[in-house]
């Protein structure tokens, strides 16, 4: 891999970073859609899991004690099973139509957010987690990014933004973790990957820090809303690339 595209990878990865810790979720919203432009698919889709890992397990140490764990079970238990069964069938499926989804994908999570977040209040109930966890299964098996509707079950769960990001973080901690295992079995990462893992590495620790930093002085409704338009205008650019 040339110098240009470490450093390409190395910004990507920190403004995943940077999201992740702010919002509790968004790392591989952002890593998805751009690093399949300069590699495979499913390295790509390994290289994300790889990062938002080495980040969640951080966060999910740092306020281990925040942690609802009784709250978090009714959605955890059907994303993982779904999303185990979900990654491992979306290998045989091509990298330009997997891309293409996302795009697809990344568009509907942002008009979502804009439109409707205000307007529907989701009771977490393990009905709903049961829901939920489901749909959630499904995005995180193919796009590896569960996080938006996780949240809708998990903020409000939790009484305030600490336990909602310690919530958060183990929840995709713990999948992570899962489908890390499944893309080393399936050969998504390997050993000619090192040096973009060392860098990439590098990058998601100052972007975990700095998006702590943001999590404590900016309110997350104002900076989610610059992201869901970066993520939404991402997506249409992702559509129509694929169209001309």
């Amino acid at each position: 891999m040339s110098v240009l595209s470490l450093l390409f990878v190395m910004a990507v990865i920190l403004a995943g970073a940077c999201v992740q810790s702010a919002l509790g979720f968004g790392t591989t919203m952002i890593t998805m859609g751009f690093l399949p432009l300069i590699m495979e698919y499913s390295k790509a889709m390994g290289l994300s899991i790889f990062m938002v890992s080495i980040s969640t397990v951080y966060i999910s140490v740092k306020y281990r004690d925040l942690i609802q764990w009784g709250v978090m079970l009714p959605v955890l238990i059907p994303t993982m099973v779904i999303c185990g069964i979900v990654n491992i069938l979306s290998a045989k499926v091509s990298s330009d139509s997997m891309y293409l989804l996302l795009g697809i994908m990344f568009v509907a999570v942002s008009i979502f957010f804009f439109v409707f977040s205000n307007r529907i209040h989701v009771r977490p109930t393990p009905k709903s987690g049961t829901i939920l966890g489901i749909i959630c299964g499904v995005c995180y098996g193919l796009f590896a990014s569960g996080g938006p509707t996780a949240a809708l079950y998990l903020l409000p769960a939790t009484k305030g933004k600490k336990e909602y990001l310690a919530t958060i973080q183990a929840f995709l901690c713990l999948n992570n973790l899962m489908i890390l295992a499944i893309s080393l079995v399936l050969g998504r990462l390997e050993l000619a990957d090192l040096p973009m893992v060392g860098a990439g590495t590098a990058a998601l620790i100052a972007g975990t820090l700095l998006g702590l930093v943001i999590h404590d002085k900016i309110p997350s409704a104002v900076f989610g809303k610059v992201i869901y338009a970066f993520v939404g205008i991402g997506g249409i650019w992702i559509i129509v690339s694929h169209m001309l």
